[in-house]
């Protein structure tokens, strides 16, 4: 049996194109949902209810316990071999949950699988892969913006990663998966142990898949496996709250697992701190929007659109384009949270810049 474990915080009209997603992802597989509710407002717990009679299990918690501890509270309450866990943002597509389950038994020393992540209905945008942080990859983030050659080349670098990545037809080894969607084992978890609930929010996926290396396992992207995540729904209702917790989360981490490191890590970081950060890209504002833009290239060669809200476009989302022009899907920008965003376009053969954009979504 499959254990689908979804945690919900006042999420319940995204919940419910999750839960009803679910039957076309599986085929003759039987499975269980659960439903761990993390002290959601009364009238979301109102609308629960209604996924009681499509047999989901509700789990309900007076207070908001995190999404470590409601994910371990779903795991000890399910009776699946196999346990999928899920944000109640992920739409699942035909057959996807089937290809994670015959995936996770057949690959090598398989410890855990996760989908091939699309950002929106119309799958124009794919999510990039999750990367593994750790105390050198954040000096690396810090020292790009001092240095425009030492960015330029970390970008082309993690194009070409993530265009590997996006266009891969085998399932890939991965150094972690998302916690939006994670399939693996009661085997697995009962050998390396469920999420560490020191990180309430954020960091529980990494602490976790790091954890699943270390004890001899390989973590895999399937690509048959498409699923949409709307993404961080929850954080662009209040992002500096989100950003509070992903920074309080990030030095847990880091302590826990690069402890001996972290002398050298922060003497690097007030070296850096003293250096002036630099511009490190140019764009055309295009000012403050309330719709959806359009964008206009020189010609129809084919090109890789990146899509952030961090102007070094590390990480983004990558779309492909084989025309003269892009119109922004109305579905993704109904979904982005308001604030600044940038978009960077390059020729897919020599990521050579062929136009940069920025806007204020109102």
């Amino acid at each position: 049996m499959l254990s689908i474990i979804i945690v919900n915080y006042n999420s319940s009209d995204i919940l419910k194109e999750c839960y009803f997603s679910i039957p076309s992802a599986l085929k003759t597989q039987p499975y269980e949902v659960l439903i761990i509710d993390s002290g959601s407002e009364k009238d979301e717990i109102d609308k629960l209810m209604d996924f009681e009679k499509g047999d989901a299990k509700i789990i309900l918690n007076k207070e908001n316990i995190g999404y470590a501890k409601a994910v371990n509270l779903g795991i000890k309450s399910s009776n699946g071999s196999h346990i999928l866990i899920s944000n109640p943002d992920v739409i699942y597509t035909a057959g996807s949950i089937e290809e994670m389950s015959d995936a996770i038994t057949t690959l090598p020393k398989c410890g855990a699988v996760g989908p091939k992540t699309w950002w929106n209905k119309k799958m124009d945008f794919l999510l990039p892969k999750s990367e593994l942080i750790t105390p050198y990859s954040v000096f690396l983030q810090k020292l790009m913006k001092s240095s425009k050659r030492i960015y330029n080349g970390l970008l082309k670098r993690w194009i070409r990663s993530n265009l590997k990545f996006w266009l891969s037809i085998e399932p890939s080894k991965q150094e972690m998966l998302s916690g939006a969607c994670i399939m693996t084992t009661r085997k697995v978890i009962e050998k390396v142990g469920a999420f560490d609930e020191i990180f309430p929010l954020y960091f529980e996926d990494t602490d976790w898949s790091l954890r699943v290396r270390k004890s001899g396992y390989y973590l895999y992207m399937i690509p048959q496996a498409e699923v949409i995540h709307y993404y961080n729904q929850s954080a662009k209702k209040d992002k500096i709250a989100a950003q509070q917790k992903f920074n309080s989360s990030m030095v847990k981490y880091l302590k826990k697992h690069f402890n001996k490191q972290i002398f050298l890590f922060n003497i690097l970081q007030k070296t850096l701190r003293e250096k002036r950060e630099l511009l490190l890209q140019s764009y055309k504002d295009i000012g403050a929007i309330n719709n959806p833009p359009s964008f206009e290239f020189y010609d129809s060669k084919r090109k890789i659109l990146l899509l952030s809200p961090v102007e070094s476009l590390i990480p983004s989302a990558g779309a492909c384009v084989e025309s003269n022009s892009f119109v922004f899907p109305k579905d993704l920008w109904s979904n982005l949270g308001d604030g600044r965003y940038f978009i960077k376009c390059f020729y897919a053969d020599s990521l050579i810049n062929c136009g940069s954009w920025s806007w204020l979504k109102i």
